[in-house]
């Protein structure tokens, strides 16, 4: 089964559940383990285990085992950065559109007045001198592709983005969908054989930016001749 990123993603009970934006995998395992669903009537960003999916429709809409109620029950998806150090104010960054934070602690926790003429506006702290420390839903193994995740050659060529990852049942890798182009996108299978490392930036293939252009034109021909 493909898990496409915008996928729509719909509960055991018929209940529109919200769309995917985040795979999460691990590398060491070979696994796409669960997947984020950013919720249409929650606005939360809820973490869905593999085994949770009954089937993959042809047009990629994905149905779960679980009921309305379960779903509302799954582990959400945060990432949280903590800093310490002498700034006392805050404020709220995004990555990737899960819940995230910056948490300011150490050095002063009493209110001040801002002093305009001393630090920078908008209430976001000069973190150089700060110590930044990150909590996050998944574990030390496991990081999550958005539809931004830039796909790299052998030779350090960016060629394109993923787009979804085909797994079977288990939720091991079979392989990954790369899409390319600017004005005319392509989008081209690769087996995990050419997948080499990966992390939360890019995916990095074996193979070279030529060896990838010879993959899209055999699919091309491929199916043309369909």
């Amino acid at each position: 089964m493909h898990i496409e990123m915008g996928a729509h993603v719909w509960t055991h009970e018929g209940q529109a559940a919200g769309k995917v934006t985040q795979l999460i995998v691990d590398p060491s395992q070979q696994t796409l383990d669960s997947f984020v669903v950013h919720t249409q009537w929650m606005g939360q960003d809820l973490i869905v285990p593999i085994r949770d999916v009954e089937r993959v429709d042809a047009d990629d809409t994905i149905h779960l085992t679980i009921t309305d109620e379960q779903f509302r029950e799954l582990r959400p998806y945060v990432v949280s950065e903590f800093v310490s150090g002498g700034s006392s104010y805050g404020t709220m960054y995004g990555y990737g559109g899960g819940v995230n934070s910056i948490n300011m602690s150490g050095g002063g926790s009493r209110s001040q007045q801002f002093d305009y003429a001393s630090g920078p506006l908008i209430g976001i702290p000069d973190l150089s001198s700060s110590v930044v420390s990150t909590e996050s839903s998944l574990s030390e193994t496991e990081f999550g592709i958005t539809r931004g995740t830039r796909a790299m050659s052998a030779d350090g060529h960016h060629i394109g983005s993923i787009h979804e990852l085909s797994v079977a049942d288990d939720g091991k890798v079979n392989g990954l969908v790369i899409a390319s182009g600017h004005i005319r996108k392509h989008r081209q299978f690769v087996p995990k054989e050419t997948v080499g490392n990966a992390d939360s930036e890019a995916v990095y293939l074996r193979i070279s930016a030529a060896e990838f252009k010879d993959l899209e034109r055999k699919g091309q021909a491929e199916n043309e001749q369909h």
